[in-house]
């Protein structure tokens, strides 16, 4: 049965890894101690074992203990604060059990992806993309998660403008964004300006969206929440648009 010394053979092993990485690594002993996922547990039936004098483990000296179990003990307010283990209501407060949001970190591909969840910029995103976006990036599904992405941009782009179905992709950017007749654009920009943003636009859709719609990408973590990002900008360049036209409107 795997422990925490699988993961840290030696105390500055363990001292070397982030609350957060540690505490991952706890929810995956968690999983893969059998019947333990659905039953309670305990902080010491992590901490014990790698004090064990029968076995190869961590020094016996107080000082040491001290500091594993503090170490120990920011993983797991760590994974408290983050909703994936809370007080098991039918013991006393020593016992924990997983919340249900931790028992969907079943695997190690999971674990993997929740621990990129912190790459996107939740905070800043568009309310359309944290609803639609965001689930699927936790997921892991980057691609699904970058085309959706700029999908958004593209309905938003033509209900603007209120151009028809029919006109998609770079060519509805170009329209939308004509630096003359663009239902977007700026009219008090300068022609360079007013060429630019339409070639923001229609470049990111030709990058970001055309090239899922047609293939499989294997975007990584990074590189999804960096185009996402993107597209949260773009849908606010857009938002501007409509209510600064909404206003100006007689």
């Amino acid at each position: 049965m795997p422990g925490l010394l699988d993961f840290a053979p030696t105390v500055e092993a363990l001292l070397e890894i982030e609350p957060e990485d540690l505490g991952l690594i706890l929810i995956g002993l968690v999983h893969t101690t059998p019947g333990q996922q659905n039953s309670n547990f305990t902080i010491s039936q992590f901490v014990v074992p790698i004090f064990n004098a029968n076995v190869p483990g961590y020094p016996q000296q107080p000082h040491i203990r001290q500091t594993v179990s503090r170490a120990v003990a920011e993983a797991w307010q760590w994974l408290q604060t983050e909703g994936l283990i809370m007080p098991a209501p039918d013991q006393s407060n020593d016992w924990f059990c997983l919340t249900r949001r931790g028992r969907r970190l079943k695997n190690p591909a999971d674990l993997n992806a929740y621990r990129k969840r912190g790459l996107l910029p939740t905070e800043s995103l568009q309310p359309i993309l944290l609803e639609k976006v965001r689930p699927m990036f936790l997921r892991g599904d980057y691609d699904l998660a970058t085309f959706e992405a700029f999908k958004q941009v593209e309905i938003r782009v033509r209900a603007a403008a209120s151009l028809p179905a029919d006109i998609v992709g770079v060519e509805l950017m170009r329209t939308a964004f004509h630096p003359s007749t663009g239902a977007l654009t700026e009219k008090t920009a300068v022609p360079g300006e007013k060429q630019a943003l339409s070639d923001i636009f229609a470049g990111a859709i030709g990058h970001a969206k055309n090239p899922g719609s047609h293939r499989t990408v294997n975007l990584t973590a990074i590189e999804a929440a960096e185009l996402i990002g993107l597209a949260s900008y773009l849908l606010g360049i857009v938002e501007m648009r409509v209510a600064r036209n909404t206003s100006t409107s007689p």
